[in-house]
């Protein structure tokens, strides 16, 4: 009985994991994308554009990695979250202080979107990338002894969850009203 309880429950370093079909979708996504966007942008690198396919290839590999062996390598997925939580941050860095940036010439429903972007998915990525749950430390099974900033994130993701719609709602009617 014992066995069995050990093998249902996750033996790697994240407690959550992703599916096999969401895995090699989420891969071939990736790499088609880099492929893609590379064929597209031949003949016109910059720098922003060899990051973004840097990245793509980057977050393939990962995915590959973890569908090889998600227990040898759980850092893979950490890896993808932690890009994923950087792109966020960085979209919200960016439009708060070099605001016409791209020339888009409306800085502040960007950067609402974009806050509301880290908010809904950079958030639950910088909690996978630092404790391998999207719901923090105090979600995991094999959890110890939670201390203040443990009990302190498990208030604040769900308090942001709720916030970020409810900003999203205020938003979407100020421009029902405009």
């Amino acid at each position: 009985m014992r066995a069995a309880e050990r093998s249902a429950a996750p033996t790697g370093r994240n407690a959550q994991r992703l599916s096999r079909g969401l895995l090699w979708l989420l891969c071939s996504a990736s790499l088609v994308s880099a492929l893609g966007l590379g064929a597209l942008f031949m003949g016109h690198w910059t720098w922003a554009r060899e990051i973004l396919c840097g990245l793509l290839t980057l977050s393939a590999a990962c995915f590959a990695l973890t569908l090889a062996d998600p227990d040898r390598h759980w850092w893979a997925l950490r890896i993808v979250a932690g890009l994923v939580a950087g792109g966020y941050l960085a979209a919200v860095l960016r439009l708060t202080f070099f605001p016409t940036a791209g020339g888009l010439g409306m800085p502040a429903p960007l950067l609402f979107l974009a806050t509301a972007g880290f908010m809904v998915c950079g958030v639950p990525a910088l909690s996978f990338l630092l404790w391998g749950h999207t719901r923090g430390r105090m979600a995991r099974d094999d959890v110890g002894e939670a201390g203040r900033l443990e009990r302190y994130t498990a208030r604040i993701i769900p308090a942001l969850a709720w916030g970020t719609w409810l900003a999203v709602g205020v938003y979407l009617l100020h421009l029902l009203v405009q």
